[in-house]
């Protein structure tokens, strides 16, 4: 184990940890793969929502550009002086807005949109506050969620309403496969990868037909890091979780370390086959199932506000007062419930950093934040 007996000692639990050796060689596999490629890694700042992290990859190489879900992330993207955010969702309140405006008056902001309510709520707010933005139509290509459905009428004229408003620029197109990025069958995500990506490239076709060029085709996540990047439509992969990884993307084949961990303390143990850890839902999630043990030593049962009930193996060796780790199920929600993480860096030293990207919405436009 990368943490010793004596470092856990010093953690206040329940803690989120990065092992940063981890986390660097994870960022290095991934930036030597798309170096010297084409197809280029805009990685997602919602996974982790730190900026010194996020840093950390993009000078790492082979990044286009930084992604992330919120307008109030892009804002404390380009505060930190990061450049080139895509906001990969759909802006539509007054203060969300407000928030891509102020970082598009320091950073290039782009932001999805799939209807022309989006492109006149992003013109208005650019002219209000005398900025541009850079623009991708979304394409539902299976996920269910936001964008046009395939094939729709509204692509074209959805292009020209953002060619027609004086401060948007169209850049392409956006098709996020998250219906497909954790099936563990590899085959399987391939052939879903395929199928979406033959979607956004009949879509590009249309649109470059209708005299609109589509430079950006932008999509993947971590678990279609590589495939999505050898499919050959898609030019920017939006992959995030790869540097931290989690208990989900451990079951599928990728080539990703688990450098994220939650140290708890053990509170209780009644029974050689029964056992208490004192984190809970005020510090992880179970929409992607229970926590898992680094070892497999023992099982999570349920998660309470303040506590994990556990099943150990009997000869499980652990008394009440250790340090248990924890792999977090799924990296974003976990992350979202800390404000600050322990970084532990080779030879043992610890630093906190904060998790900087759960900057909360202004209560409304034009006001400031806590």
């Amino acid at each position: 184990m990368m943490f010793t007996k004596a470092f856990l000692a010093t953690v206040a639990t329940p803690s989120l940890l990065v092992d940063l050796a981890t986390a660097e060689r994870n960022i290095g596999r991934a930036a030597d793969f798309y170096r010297n490629r084409s197809v280029k890694l805009r990685p997602h700042f919602k996974a982790h929502k730190m900026t010194a992290l996020m840093k950390m990859q993009i000078a790492a190489g082979g990044c286009s550009g930084v992604t992330c879900a919120t307008p109030y992330e892009a804002e404390v993207l380009a505060e930190a002086g990061v450049d080139d955010i895509l906001v990969a969702n759909q802006v539509a309140d007054p203060a969300g807005l407000a928030a891509l405006a102020r970082a598009a008056a320091k950073k290039r902001v782009t932001v999805a949109v799939d209807c022309e309510r989006h492109v006149a709520l992003l013109e208005a707010a650019a002219e209000t506050h005398g900025v541009d933005f850079g623009v991708l139509i979304e394409i539902d290509v299976g996920m269910g969620r936001c964008g046009l459905n395939f094939g729709s009428d509204g692509l074209i004229p959805l292009a020209a309403a953002v060619k027609a408003a004086r401060r948007l620029e169209l850049l392409g197109l956006q098709g996020y496969e998250g219906h497909a990025v954790v099936r563990e069958d590899r085959g399987l995500r391939r052939t879903m990868v395929w199928q979406c990506q033959e979607l956004l490239r009949i879509e590009k076709a249309r649109l470059e037909k209708a005299g609109y060029p589509c430079p950006i085709v932008s999509g993947g996540g971590t678990g279609t890091w590589d495939i999505a990047a050898e499919c050959g439509v898609l030019n920017e992969i939006q992959a995030g979780s790869y540097v931290l990884m989690d208990a989900k993307y451990a079951t599928i084949d990728l080539p990703f370390e688990n450098a994220l961990f939650c140290c708890t303390t053990l509170i209780s143990r009644r029974e050689r086959d029964a056992g208490v850890l004192n984190a809970g839902l005020k510090s992880l999630t179970v929409e992607y199932g229970m926590p898992k043990s680094v070892d497999g030593a023992f099982s999570v049962i349920t998660l309470a506000d303040e506590h994990a009930r556990i099943t150990p193996k009997p000869d499980w060796p652990a008394e009440v007062g250790d340090p248990v780790l924890l792999i977090p199920a799924h990296i974003d929600p976990a992350l979202n419930l800390h404000d600050v993480v322990v970084v532990h860096r080779p030879g043992g030293m610890a630093e906190h950093w904060a998790v900087d990207g759960r900057q909360r919405p202004k209560t409304r436009a034009g006001e400031s934040g806590r």
